[in-house]
């Protein structure tokens, strides 16, 4: 579940990008990814196939991704500035939570 204690935990923890691949739980996005169509990677960016093409949070680079996290049935993926939610249950819904 979603909850504001939950989003403040994860700015806090991923306030800085941890310098280790493995630290920053990128393989549970490589792994979503390759279970479900929702999110690709490109080159050195990955794509949120379910956020509209027209925002700038369609697609972003890896190296300013500062974690993932598995909350629930949520994959979140936090960003410097914004905590991309992904449910992996119904894979057309995404939240975004902007700070």
């Amino acid at each position: 579940m979603i909850t504001n204690d939950n989003i403040q935990r994860l700015y806090t923890t991923y306030a800085t990008a941890p310098g280790l691949f493995e630290d920053r739980g990128l393989t549970r996005l490589m792994d979503y990814a390759f279970d479900t169509d929702a999110i690709d990677f490109d080159g050195d960016r990955l794509v949120f196939n379910t956020i509209d093409t027209d925002s700038p949070l369609h697609s972003i680079e890896i190296e300013r991704i500062h974690g993932a996290e598995e909350i629930g049935r949520w994959l979140a993926v936090i960003l410097p500035s914004a905590i991309i939610f992904l449910d992996r249950t119904d894979l057309r819904t995404t939240r975004i939570h902007l700070k």
